[in-house]
């Protein structure tokens, strides 16, 4: 089945859907017929128009479940999606969140001790899957290169957090801490991420140089493509984001934080 197919039957197994919504070619299809034809699916006119809806729950529920048993039951992955429709993007797919920790003092990880100075001196990092962690003091690196040198520009006293994709509100979560510092690229996507992690640490600072004016201007690049300011990054009223946006509004230039931890 295509990802069409699967939002119209989900939709259905929720709700009743008007029929003008349902796409010809799955009205047009053999299974949405025989479905009609078993009083699985009926409909009533409402309104204007007519709606589809479930007539016998048991028998849906049943056919559901065979064509789409991965949906409700475990979750869902890539692979399973290729599986059941032949197309890896077909479903949202659940994924446990990825973190890489460097630092160089003891941490509490799933409420274990992590001696962090060993894995970073030994391995360069430790990574866990859904961490809960809890520390001191916590700078957030938006990008892996500066990650693994951060503690160049800021020192050893941080324990250095890098997620594998964007940060969101729930990861965050995860955090507990005295005091956070976060350390992004100097563009719209770099504030929002910024602004992201202050909505739920209200005391986190953007880690900004001395010297950043000069360096804006020295070494910036154009940006490429199309990067839109979120909602947050437009109506921010903090000094920090004002002097970002403006310089990156106007020139259309940005600073990557890689510039900070040059050799």
């Amino acid at each position: 089945m295509k990802e069409l197919e699967y939002k119209v039957y989900k939709e259905l197994k929720m709700n009743n859907v008007p029929s003008a919504q349902i796409p010809k070619s799955v009205k047009n299809s053999l299974l949405f017929k025989n479905l009609q034809q078993a009083k699985i699916l009926d409909t009533r006119r409402a309104g204007r128009g007519s709606i589809v809806f479930v007539k016998d729950i048991e028998a849906y529920d049943t056919f559901f479940n065979q064509h789409f048993s991965e949906a409700d039951n475990v979750i869902i992955t890539k692979a399973s999606n290729i599986l059941k429709l032949r197309d890896s993007k077909a479903r949202h797919v659940e994924s446990k969140p990825l973190f890489l920790l460097r630092g160089f003092s003891t941490v509490t990880v799933n409420e274990n001790e992590v001696n962090l100075k060993f894995f970073t001196e030994t391995y360069g990092l430790f990574s866990i899957l859904s961490p809960a962690i809890k520390t001191s003091k916590i700078c957030f690196v938006e990008n892996l290169e500066s990650f693994l040198k951060a503690e160049k520009l800021l020192g050893i006293d941080y324990t250095y957090v890098h997620k594998y994709g964007r940060i969101g509100i729930r990861s965050l979560s995860a955090f507990e801490c005295n005091e956070v510092i976060v350390f992004v690229d100097y563009d719209f996507n770099g504030l929002d991420e910024y602004l992201r992690i202050k909505s739920h640490f209200p005391g986190a600072k953007l880690y900004l140089p001395d010297n950043f004016d000069e360096l804006f201007s020295k070494s910036s690049k154009p940006i490429k493509g199309q990067q839109k300011q979120s909602k947050r990054v437009s109506e921010s009223i903090l000094p920090e984001v004002i002097k970002i946006r403006e310089l990156v509004s106007k020139r259309s230039y940005f600073l990557e934080q890689e510039i900070l931890t040059h050799d």
